[in-house]
């Protein structure tokens, strides 16, 4: 993009003075994205986006219906969180990406269906129907 120079006006006058600081900062970011185009971000900053990310993660997710709850896509292996925690993670997970940081091999199993259980996203165990830790009622003893 080639920039046009700008009107000249008479010194001091209100035009010349407003346009000044736009061009500097328009300057001071544009030479900025120039120098992080190429640059790779430090991995103890790496590191901090990525403990963030799991902070969030690994915080309740609450939820009001199975809709509201969703599969972690990043970091780590999928974790049961909720559609808002996902917003959040989104911008912190393209910040890690753009800044070329290295991710962590990981082997991770297919993860369970995500769903709200009374309040808060969690996985749906395979193969365990509801409740079927209780006791049975024929079997309760009374002592």
């Amino acid at each position: 993009m080639i920039a046009c120079a700008p009107r000249r006006g008479r010194p001091g006058t209100a035009s010349s003075r407003s346009r000044t600081p736009f061009r500097l900062a328009g300057g001071l970011v544009l030479l900025a994205l120039l120098a992080g185009c190429d640059s790779k971000m430090e991995p103890k900053e790496c590191d901090k986006l990525r403990g963030d990310a799991f902070e969030m993660v690994n915080k309740a997710q609450h939820c009001n219906t199975d809709a509201d709850c969703r599969q972690s896509e990043w970091p780590g292996c999928a974790k049961p969180i909720s559609n808002a925690t996902f917003d959040k993670i989104k911008p912190v997970a393209e910040s890690y990406k753009t800044g070329k940081c290295e991710e962590p091999k990981v082997d991770c199993k297919s993860p369970p269906q995500a769903y709200c259980k009374q309040g808060l996203c969690v996985h749906r165990e395979l193969g365990v129907p509801e409740g079927a830790g209780n006791t049975p009622s024929d079997q309760i003893q009374i002592q």
